[in-house]
Parts: structure tokens; sequence; C-alpha cells
């Protein structure tokens, strides 16, 4: 019996062992929310986005976060935005009013106290620096002395709100690139402002300050917008200086990053979204992806980029081009690219939109451009990529605009429309030369404002 007893407590004793409970992997951000009767609220961070649905009723929201990479996120409520701390296993919750921005938000939780700090934070900028343009247009001297009494007060204030050691170290060198960032974008700035390319800061301008800066750590990082905007900044500098005179910038931005950062998430971050963007209009496609390939280390990236790298070479030079159908015509009708190909003439394709000021500025170039060719065998095409309800919009700005050759209405954007989506457009404005035929002549063709760039293409090809 007594042998028995004491097997019935061993195996008890195992079975509470094997229950010892799992350690927490993730965290819970909820609200309550007034003011605000829209169905999602946004929260955005590095290499971060999710959609966190808004229960209307309760005016309240929670979601589980799993996997999250502790450092500085954004909530964004309708128009509000509120700077937040999130780590990946402690949880945070916050009252807030979504229309009462004087009215702080309350949190709860163990990193409550760094959110209280991020809130006061956020509104010292306003206090004493003002608003940007206010900034950046005062003399060198004030300018220097409102810096340094923003840096003080933002130093001071860390100090002082009992925040953990690891997160004050931290913040204190967040708080210095925030600084070093204005102290470097001061002269270009003030030029835009007063409209004098000419000015220049005094010799005794704290001019190398991103030089002491190190551009190879990753804590920093991914914890600090600030830090990450100063390195961009820092190497298209650089790339800008080693691109030859007809050279190609994104080529040489990618061999930048690749030269001058060490760190390995850091150099596949910037070169991954480098990529993302410029693969679409490099001028150079196939060395630029062979240098991608070469120089990142990371499969998922890499697998991004040859998925993109493939789909390009559908509208690789020569190729048949995609096709639109049935885009409405302001002269009325429908009209689709076999209707314009097969008639002796190149076309000329501007990818454009109504809210885009870049396509704006090329309009009256685009008008002396077809003047300038309105006998030659080439038709120019204007495609808005404006959603539907700005039709009357983009109506209205041809006529403002006295807008010739044919002008065609998507009524989708360019994520939207499968003619863009093949061409893989991800800026605007974008131009696209086809030749009688319906191939592709260039799928990223000079801008009008490029000048001789374009004519010299129109050129060669017999225009």
């Amino acid at each position: 019996m007594k042998r028995l007893f004491l097997l019935a407590v061993s195996v008890l004793l195992f079975t509470a062992c094997g229950e010892k409970p799992k350690p927490k992997d993730y965290s819970l951000i909820s609200g309550e929310v007034q003011n605000f009767r829209k169905r999602n609220i946004t929260l955005k961070g590095y290499n971060f986005e999710k959609k966190i649905k808004f229960d209307r009723k309760s005016k309240t929201f929670s979601d589980t976060l799993k996997n999250l990479t502790p450092g500085h996120y954004t909530l964004i409520i309708g128009k509000r935005p509120i700077n937040v701390y999130l780590t990946s296993v402690e949880d945070l919750k916050l009252i807030v009013d979504a229309k009462k921005r004087t009215q702080d938000p309350t949190f709860e939780g163990p990193n409550a106290a760094i959110n209280n700090y991020l809130t006061e934070r956020y509104k010292k900028f306003g206090l004493i620096l003002g608003n940007a343009n206010k900034l950046f247009s005062l003399e060198e001297n004030e300018f220097l002395s409102k810096m340094d009494e923003y840096k003080s007060t933002l130093e001071d204030l860390a100090t002082e709100a009992q925040l953990p050691p690891d997160y004050l170290e931290k913040e204190k060198r967040n708080i210095y690139y925030e600084f070093a960032r204005n102290i470097n974008n001061y002269q270009a700035y003030h030029r835009i402002l007063y409209g004098d390319e000419e000015f220049e800061v005094s010799s005794t301008y704290p001019s190398d300050i991103v030089k002491k800066i190190d551009f190879n750590n990753p804590v920093d990082y991914v914890n600090s917008f600030s830090y990450r905007t100063l390195m961009k900044e820092f190497l298209d500098k650089r790339a800008n200086k080693r691109k030859p005179e007809d050279g190609d910038f994104d080529l040489t931005l990618l061999t930048t990053v690749h030269t001058e950062v060490v760190d390995t998430l850091i150099k596949n971050d910037l070169i991954h979204k480098i990529a993302q963007k410029s693969i679409t209009f490099t001028e150079n496609l196939g060395e630029f992806y062979d240098k991608y390939m070469k120089y990142s280390t990371n499969a998922a990236n890499k697998k991004e980029i040859s998925d993109l790298y493939n789909k390009l070479k559908l509208t690789a030079k020569g190729q048949p081009s995609p096709k639109f159908t049935d885009l409405e015509n302001y002269e009325g009708g429908k009209t689709s690219l076999d209707d314009l190909v097969g008639k002796g003439k190149y076309i000329y394709i501007d990818i454009w939109a109504t809210w885009c000021g870049f396509c704006k500025k090329e309009i009256p170039l685009l008008k002396r451009l077809e003047q300038q060719y309105h006998d030659k065998n080439i038709e120019f095409v204007s495609i808005s990529v404006d959603k539907s309800s700005l039709k009357e919009k983009w109506k209205q700005t041809i006529v403002d605009r006295e807008m010739t050759g044919v002008q065609l209405f998507a009524g989708k954007s360019e994520d939207e429309l499968d003619f863009t989506k093949d061409y893989l457009i991800k800026g605007l404005p974008r131009f696209i030369l086809i030749d009688p035929d319906g191939n592709i002549v260039s799928a990223n063709a000079p801008r009008p404002s490029e000048g001789d760039k374009l004519t010299d293409i129109f050129d060669e090809v017999g225009i």
C-alpha cells in the first residue's frame, strides 16, 4: 500500500511539472476611442502595417500581435496619429478621443511611462520649434539656438520620465539623430523657402554632423525613424556624387549602399527598398538585377525581386506591349490600344493623374512636343489613372490646361488597371513609347522635360 501511495504521488508531481505554463509569445493592443466612426485603425511601424478592426458600437478595439519587433509604432485613428512603443510580449491599452487633439491619450500597461513620454515628446516640437516652415525660415544663429533648446528639452524630459535604462539609452541617441537630421537639412530647406539657390551656411556651421554618425547600427536602424532617414539622405548624396554624368542613379545608389554599409540587416533592407521601386524604371535592368542578386543575402527578398525581374522582362524593348481596352475617350466613345496600332505611327503614352503635381508640370512641355511633331509619324496619348469619382475633375483639367492629343480615362488607379500593373508602374508620371506594330520601344521613356534625351530616341527610330 505504501509503495502504491508513493507511486501515485510521483505521478501527480510529474503531471504537475508537465503542465508548466508556456511563456507568453504575443502582445495585446487594445483601446477605447471616442468620436470615431470608421471601421479600421491602422498600426504602422518599421516594415510593418496592420489594419485593426474597430467596433463602433462598443467604441473599442483589440488585436493580438505575434512576433512583433519591439520599437516605435504609430496608431492612425482617423486623422489623429498616436506614437506608441510596443514590445513582443507586453500589453498596451489606451483611451483616446479621435477629435480632441488637445486631450492627451491615457495609457495602461507595463510601458505606460514610455508611451506617456512619447506623448509629451511629440508636443515639444510644436511648442519650441513651431512648424517646419517656420523653423527652417529662421536665420542661422536663431535656428541653431532653437535646435539646441529643443535637444536639451527632450533630453531632460527623457531623463525625468523614469524610463527603463535600456530604452533611455536608445532614446537619447534617437533625440540626437532627430537633431542631426534638422541640422543637416537646414541649408537645402532654407534655400527652398526663400527661393535663394545661392544661400550658404557660415564656415562655423556644424555641417559635418552626419560624418560623426555610425551608419552600421542595426538597433538604431530599427528603432529610429530619424536614423533611417539620415542614412538615406547620406547615401543619396554619396550616390549623386559618384554617378557619372549620363549614368543611372538607381544603379549607382545600389552599389553605394553595398560599399558604404557593412551591417547585413541594414544592407539587405536598404537595397531591397531600393530594388522594389527602382527595378521598375532603371535604365539597365539586367545589370541592376545581377548586382542586386549579388549584394543581397536575404532569400525571401531575392525571390520577390526575381519575380519582379521576370515580369519586367515581358516589357523589355521589342516585346509586344501589354494592352488597354475600352478606356473612355474625352472626345467620345471608347478607345483600346488595338485602335491605335497598325496605322504607321509610334505611340507616346503619358500615364498621369489629376492629383499628381509632377504630372501637371509635364503638361506644357508635352503640348509643346505635340506641336513640334504634329505632322510626324507619332500619336500622343494620355491615360488618366484617376479613380472614377474624379472623372469630372479629369475633364475640367483637360479644359483648363488646354490639353491636346488623345485623352483617355481609366477610372482606376495605376495599382488597379491591368495595363499599368503589367508595366509595374510604381510612380507617376510614366511615359511609354510603342512602335507602329504595337511593340515596346521603351517601357520607361524619357519625359518631355528631359529634352534631348527624348528627342534623340525619336530621331533613332525615325520619327
